[in-house]
């Protein structure tokens, strides 16, 4: 098999985050091919176990690939090797009744919580998706999306700290994509980076999707700013 780099793995890695994005602004800029560099590394390491759930992934994730568990013998709900223990810290940050709460994915990335985790709740199951990169503000483009076809509706706000808060939903539902919303912060020389999503319809789905995202816009905007999400 012929190898390849990190630089010319970053399209591969670039198209995988567009595919996840579904209209959420991507960097731009000297930082974001290094961003697109590590993402890509790790996505040729785990290259064979993506195999078959990267679509998956794809759908709910920002940066980076990983394994679903209900795609193995382990069957439906097993999380992953030390997973609980963080996606109960993490419930301990959602508001009550948000529903329960299994980690089921990797994430790049450098904050305490990063991962894609399902949510369950009336017997439905929803996704969030938290990651947090070192990045530098221009390194983004403000409220705008560099995937084609895409059309959501972005509000960026200056918060009484100075930190930028970027809040964003799809405009109208495209054709097969449920409803989901995005939050973004830059804060402190960091971009912490939320995504919820209703689910997905796939033959690894572990249930029907939610009524609507998990989390309603006010319930992200708040939980981004958590400064426990921060390394």
């Amino acid at each position: 098999m012929r190898r390849h780099d990190d630089v010319s793995d970053v399209p591969r890695a670039t198209e995988l985050l567009g595919r996840a994005l579904q209209g959420v602004p991507m960097p731009s800029g000297p930082g974001a091919d290094a961003v697109f560099a590590r993402a890509a590394r790790v996505r040729r390491r785990r290259r064979g176990a993506v195999t078959g759930t990267a679509a998956a992934v794809a759908l709910v994730s920002l940066v980076g690939t990983g394994v679903l568990p209900w795609n193995g013998p382990e069957g439906p709900g097993t999380a992953l090797s030390g997973a609980t223990s963080r996606a109960e810290r993490l419930a301990s940050l959602l508001p009550p009744g948000t529903g329960e709460i299994r980690e089921v994915g990797n994430v790049v990335g450098e904050g305490p919580y990063d991962g894609l985790y399902a949510v369950h709740r009336d017997r439905g199951v929803g996704y969030l998706n938290i990651q947090v990169l070192p990045s530098r503000r221009e390194d983004w483009p403000v409220c705008s999306s560099d995937v084609p076809g895409a059309s959501a509706t972005c509000v960026p706000e200056t918060l009484p700290n100075g930190d930028v808060r970027e809040s964003t939903e799809p405009a109208r539902q495209s054709r097969g994509d449920g409803p989901w919303r995005s939050v973004r912060l830059f804060t402190k020389g960091y971009a912490v980076m939320i995504k919820a999503a209703d689910g997905f319809d796939a033959r690894w789905a572990v249930g029907p999707r939610l009524a609507a995202p998990p989390l309603t816009a006010d319930q992200l905007r708040a939980l981004v700013v958590s400064p426990r999400l921060l390394p």
